[in-house]
């Protein structure tokens, strides 16, 4: 198999090309002689002996990594070769590309997908280049449908449910109650024009000690994407429909464009601009009447193990009730840290002031919100994770002043 061939040849060039004075050890010496007589299991327990003996460059993970491949152990082989991308970034596109080749045979085509393109995109070796790109080509046949979604439920308590102020809520009222939600969505792409989709979501949650601010929000909508270079363009238009304490609530149209710039293979620049058509669902909700417009602007840094993204936004609402109608302008920092191949630390900071200047008594508010949480993945279809947040809202009317905790655990299936 040329595949299998070629791999086993770079790892024998990775024995003289990093080379040390250490290459003279024994366990090194025998290593390499069973590596290339094709004893895998006598040269994994060599080389293993050659690393915990105080060999730390690349090429003995590289042949640890080779061996365990080579015995059908996947799992390991995938995990020393993250290793290496994470360590030896000179490295990285080879790693990555041996990463796609243990996901493929674990069965998990779309990580496999993914990490052969992004070994294309982190290699100058042009051998690398055709294997990751014939790899990419033959996966294309193997991916599902070109549909994907997700499906999760979260259990927690909250104690400042009616806080929910993206609905357009007045504030001044609250309650604390356990809490349970649901969330789903789904896209799938339609016939005839290469990008456009279908795009679906649900959400529910519910309070037990407070059913009143039980809500549920439906949303379906058309969504193209197009990508050339270093752009991508997004754009949909979408049907919202909502509840609130079992009644209606809310009905939008809305839409949402969003321009993405690349600016190297770790960062991104975007800019969102969304705009929705609000109405109540009955007459007891006539004040949320009128329109909403967001603009963004959006820095993101993405890595292997670090993950930062800067959000600034505005948002002004022209509704027919001006103590719904603020003008609100916001920042947001979100970090997730990955110290292990399965668990992440996922943090965020936000602030945002308001102003109710067409009320009786003109109104600011500054909220300030932080959240931590963690997050542990099985495979690439299952998350579970526990998030603790904290706001605290600050008014120049004391009424509308208040603190909230939630806390929450839950998971989240991706298929």
């Amino acid at each position: 198999m040329i595949l299998r061939k070629y791999t086993v040849f770079l790892a024998a060039l990775l024995c003289f090309a990093y080379a040390t004075p250490a290459v003279a050890d024994t366990d090194w010496a025998s290593g390499t002689s069973a590596f290339l007589a094709g004893d895998f299991s006598a040269a994994l327990l060599y080389f293993e002996a050659a690393r915990d003996g105080g060999l730390a460059g690349p090429a003995v993970h590289y042949n640890i990594a080779v061996c365990q491949f080579e015995l059908a152990d996947y799992a390991n082989a995938r995990d020393t070769f993250q290793l290496i991308a994470q360590r030896f970034p000179e490295m990285r596109g080879l790693a990555e590309y041996n990463i796609g080749l243990a996901e493929r045979r674990q069965g998990n085509v779309l990580a496999a997908q993914r990490n052969f393109v992004s070994a294309y995109r982190h290699t100058d070796d042009e051998k690398i280049k055709a294997l990751a790109a014939s790899q990419i080509t033959e996966l294309d046949n193997s991916i599902p449908a070109g549909w994907y979604g997700s499906v999760g439920t979260r259990l927690g308590y909250d104690d400042n449910v009616a806080l929910r102020d993206s609905l357009g809520l007045p504030a001044g009222v609250s309650a604390e109650s356990p809490m349970a939600d649901l969330y789903a969505n789904i896209r799938a792409p339609l016939p005839g024009i290469s990008g456009l989709a279908a795009d679906g979501s649900l959400y529910l949650v519910t309070y037990p000690d407070a059913d009143d601010f039980d809500q549920t929000e439906i949303r379906l909508g058309i969504v193209h994407d197009w990508h050339g270079g270093d752009w991508r363009i997004g754009s949909g238009i979408y049907r919202v429909i909502g509840t609130l304490g079992g009644s209606g609530f809310n009905e939008e149209t809305g839409l949402d464009v969003r321009t993405t710039r690349y600016l190297d293979d770790e960062s991104s620049l975007e800019f969102r601009l969304r705009y929705d058509e609000i109405r109540g669902a009955s007459s007891s909700f006539d004040g949320i009447d009128g329109s909403r417009s967001r603009v963004d602007l959006a820095y993101r840094r993405y890595g292997v193990v670090h993950d930062l993204s800067v959000r600034l936004g505005i948002e002004t609402n022209n509704r027919f009730d001006p103590f719904v109608s603020p003008t609100r302008q916001g920042a947001r920092v979100d970090y997730r840290y990955r110290f292990s191949e399965v668990w992440d630390v996922d943090s965020s900071l936000s602030i945002r002031n308001s102003k109710y200047d067409d009320i009786s008594i003109p109104r600011s508010e500054d909220l300030i919100s932080a959240s931590l949480g963690v997050t542990r993945s099985f495979g690439d279809i299952w998350l579970i994770n526990a998030t603790y947040q904290y706001s605290k809202n600050d008014s120049s009317d004391p009424v509308f002043s208040y603190d909230r905790n939630q806390l929450s655990a839950g998971f989240l299936r991706l298929f």
